[in-house]
């Protein structure tokens, strides 16, 4: 596929109005969905960086240790 959307905006117009649009929209984009996952993370109150899942981990490699 060789980065075809990135392609044919180029390809349209390297540095004109479509390489703009095309530019700008993909930093909309990308910008927008960071928004969004944040304000969802924001409102379940899951900002936090919790440390449980990785102290579990650990506890089960100890565990394995022991057994095995």
């Amino acid at each position: 596929m060789n980065y075809f959307f990135a392609n044919l905006a180029s390809e349209i117009d390297w540095s004109g109005i479509y390489g703009g649009i095309f530019h700008y929209g993909m930093i909309i984009a990308f910008a927008g969905s960071a928004l969004i996952a944040f304000l969802y993370f924001w409102s379940k109150g899951r900002l936090d960086m919790d440390e449980e899942p990785k102290l579990q981990m650990m506890r089960e490699d100890e565990q394995k240790d022991e057994h095995g």
